[in-house]
């Protein structure tokens, strides 16, 4: 049976990943580096005629972390979710997430993740402050907002194109509690929920909108509060209307 493998559709594609905690060693001469598979699209699929590539998420190790400042760096398979598990009980978050933390550094900052907060704080590609990268003449670089600029601006949002990515530098964000308080409001057409969210934007820093189709099958969710707001996520709405959530 041929193996496959698959991205976030799960159309499966033939190909294999090698995995090893030595990125750069499995990752030389096969054609991409692989996270964990949530990529729309074919993006961490094998080309034609080319089926193995490198997994990184046994590449997963914290290297170095400033408790004063909050910049990590982290091998590239590092998975949003361990940054959770590891330094949200300590008051940190990551500046900007997707919308599922099982995802890798590696292919956060290939795709340049954005979330929620992406009026307000952008996509992750603005929190990265340094890259190892393995390039395609073999050399092992380091590429940051100060060395091999080209190379660390092309890789952001590159998609891969640029090299394997091996380490991630990033600056986390301090947060006061690990609570939410959510503010949602319900709309009555599309153009109130434009409105609505152009006016929260200027005052919450994060904010989503949705339009349930399955009406009555899920029941509202009252929101967690806490005295320092930091932010706040949006539910299924019970009715099929338009509905907004903001952050204070």
């Amino acid at each position: 049976m041929t193996p496959t493998l698959c991205g976030w559709g799960r159309l499966p594609a033939p190909g294999r990943e090698i995995r090893s905690e030595n990125l750069a060693r499995s990752c030389r001469d096969v054609p991409l580096t692989r996270g964990l598979g949530r990529s729309y699209g074919d993006a961490s699929l094998p080309p034609p005629g080319r089926p193995v590539v490198a997994g990184s998420a046994l590449a997963d190790r914290i290297l170095a972390f400033d408790a004063a400042s909050g910049r990590l760096r982290a091998e590239a398979g590092l998975a949003i979710s361990e940054i959770l598990r590891v330094f949200l009980p300590r008051g940190w978050f990551v500046p900007v997430s997707p919308g599922t933390q099982f995802v890798t550094l590696g292919g956060a900052v290939a795709a340049d993740v954005h979330g929620k907060n992406h009026h307000s704080a952008g996509t992750l590609g603005r929190h990265v402050t340094a890259l190892r990268m393995l390039v395609a003449d073999g050399r092992e670089v380091v590429a940051s907002r100060r060395e091999n600029t080209d190379l660390f601006q092309a890789t952001l949002g590159g998609m891969g194109l640029t090299g394997h990515i091996l380490e991630v530098e990033l600056d986390l964000e301090r947060i006061p509690t690990p609570w939410i308080l959510q503010e949602s409001r319900r709309v009555g057409s599309l153009e109130a929920l434009v409105r609505d969210l152009r006016a929260a934007s200027a005052e919450w820093p994060f904010t989503v909108a949705c339009s349930s189709a399955g009406a009555g099958r899920r029941s509202r969710r009252p929101p967690r509060r806490a005295p320092d707001r930091w932010a706040a996520f949006g539910y299924r709405s019970p009715r099929p209307t338009f509905c907004s959530t903001r952050r204070r």
